[in-house]
């Protein structure tokens, strides 16, 4: 094997070693950018998972929102409502005090009209309102 070696001149040693070591490194090259395309296409497989994650995400946040607004839309809704409901029951409560005012009124002038003075009251009271309710119904 060493005598071919001889048969090289001396001068074509270096362009020889030369293009040796460019095949070599050639060859490193290409291994590496093999292994690197291999990385890029996981690096692009888990930026594709992380994108579909960030639209189901966005998606997700604005079905949130949505619903949200709803329920807001809602509780205002009801907030409305529980005022209009309060304001009818204050007026139902005012008209019921009145009502009861007129009926106490009546009673105490049944009783005034009805006790003379000197007489068990409570009895008095008890046959003036008895009377006063028969008198409702045959009405």
């Amino acid at each position: 094997m060493a005598a071919w070696l001889k048969l090289v001149p001396s001068w074509a040693w270096p362009w020889i070693a030369g293009v040796v070591l460019a095949s070599v490194v050639g060859i490193g090259q290409q291994v590496r950018v093999s292994s690197l395309q291999g990385d890029l296409q996981a690096e692009r497989s888990a930026h594709l998972d992380d994108a579909g994650k960030l639209g189901a995400c966005r998606a997700t946040r604005t079905t949130l929102l949505g619903q949200v607004i709803e329920q807001n839309d809602a509780l205002a809704d009801l907030r409305g409502a529980a005022q209009v409901r309060a304001a009818e029951v204050q007026a139902q409560q005012a008209q019921a005090e009145g009502m009861a005012m007129q009926a106490d009124l009546q009673a105490q002038q049944v009783l005034q009209e009805r006790t003379p003075v000197g007489v068990d009251a409570c009895s008095d009271a008890s046959l003036a309102f008895d009377d006063e309710l028969r008198r409702e119904r045959a009405q």
